[in-house]
């Protein structure tokens, strides 16, 4: 049941689908790089064969915004060739706070009538001028009786929408679907059906709560990797590279790490205690108004959460809530030729893209 409906949903869902292809390129823009992984499709198996990532000049993208067209085409571009991908079929994400993601209650009524029925209410869900976005929706399940229905439904702006797909194609790719973070993410996850996700990405985390395959709640915490690395590059004076390495644990040669280790973690606590804060309010607010509501593990993902010991962190503070590092290989086949090494360090970063990347095909 809940597969069927998870196919409903990413069928529904970003559905500018030209055709089934052999292999898809999913592209994860963030805030500071682009990461693009490639899919290929056969045998019912998926196989993940190039993987590949590219930092973005500064000032190219903003809260999920484009800012500099002309830029972002030029690192997609470097970035398929640098990695050795061969598709140009490629899926993205539109992500940021102008992206609405809803649930609404309706009456139990046939699809055509569905449709109609937020056609002539959008006014009332989507905080958008009308006729300045392009929306889409699926039933997700039933409401809060016989008589109601749950339906998902998702809006960006026309302009967030129509300068994404143009910088594809100046990156001399063909966009076959347009899909939203969620989505993509939860299609990497073998497990998630009642569970919460935080993608800490370089500057804000997104929260996602999921209720069968539908996600219920999506919002921006704006506490990122870079907050954990600027408190090693505040307290010990060291560049971006040095902290992010003693941040992870790596090989550092800096002495003055263990002499304010103890003030490094106490500020690593302020971070973690307002994560885990936001996560209580999010998973309080949503389940008072959907009592039968249960959540039954957090999943952590992006390159953010690459933090050493961030699941326990977290845990502890959730009150012995399960915390998973998200592993997206698990759902995919590896190709001979790919780099593993490579991919188990940075696994995480891989999530959306692969993700997106999976939308490409049937299976």
């Amino acid at each position: 049941m809940i597969a069927n409906r998870f196919a409903t949903i990413t069928s529904k869902l970003g559905n500018w689908l030209i055709k089934q292809p052999a292999s898809a390129v999913g592209i994860d823009i963030g805030s500071s790089c682009v990461k693009a992984a490639e899919v290929s499709f056969g045998n019912r198996q998926k196989v993940l064969r190039a993987v590949g990532v590219l930092d973005l000049p500064k000032n190219v993208m903003e809260d999920g915004v484009i800012t500099n067209a002309k830029a972002l085409t030029e690192v997609i571009r470097q970035l398929l060739i640098n990695s050795g991908i061969v598709s140009r079929e490629v899926v993205v994400a539109v992500s940021g706070r102008l992206v609405f993601v809803r649930e609404v209650m309706l009456p139990v009524m046939n699809q055509a009538e569905i449709k109609e029925a937020i056609k002539w209410d959008m006014e009332k869900y989507v905080p958008y001028e009308p006729g300045s976005y392009y929306y889409d929706f699926a039933v997700v399940g039933p409401g809060n009786n016989e008589l109601e229905i749950k339906v998902l439904l998702v809006a960006a702006p026309h302009e967030l929408v129509n300068t994404l797909v143009n910088v594809i194609k100046q990156a001399d790719c063909i966009p076959i679907a347009i899909d939203i973070e969620p989505l993509a993410i939860y299609r990497s996850l073998s497990d998630a059906k009642t569970a919460m996700i935080i993608d800490i990405g370089s500057q804000v985390s997104q929260l996602m709560l999921f209720q069968g395959a539908s996600p219920a709640v999506s919002r921006f915490i704006p506490i990122g990797g870079l907050s954990f690395t600027e408190v090693i590059m505040r307290t010990l004076g060291l560049d971006y590279a040095e902290a992010e390495r003693l941040k992870q644990r790596r090989h550092s040669e800096n002495s003055d790490f263990e002499g304010k280790q103890l003030l490094i973690y106490q500020q690593f606590d302020l971070l973690v205690d307002e994560l885990a804060r936001e996560v209580r309010r999010t998973v309080e607010y949503y389940q008072a108004q959907n009592r039968e509501a249960v959540f039954d593990k957090l999943y952590l993902t992006g390159g953010g959460a690459k933090l050493t010991n961030l699941p326990q962190y977290i845990a502890a503070k959730l009150g012995g809530v399960p915390v998973l590092l998200h592993n997206p290989l698990t759902a995919v086949t590896l190709s001979p030729g790919i780099d593993t090494h490579y991919l188990q360090d940075m696994a995480l970063q891989f999530a959306l893209s692969i993700g997106l990347a999976m939308r490409g095909g049937k299976l």
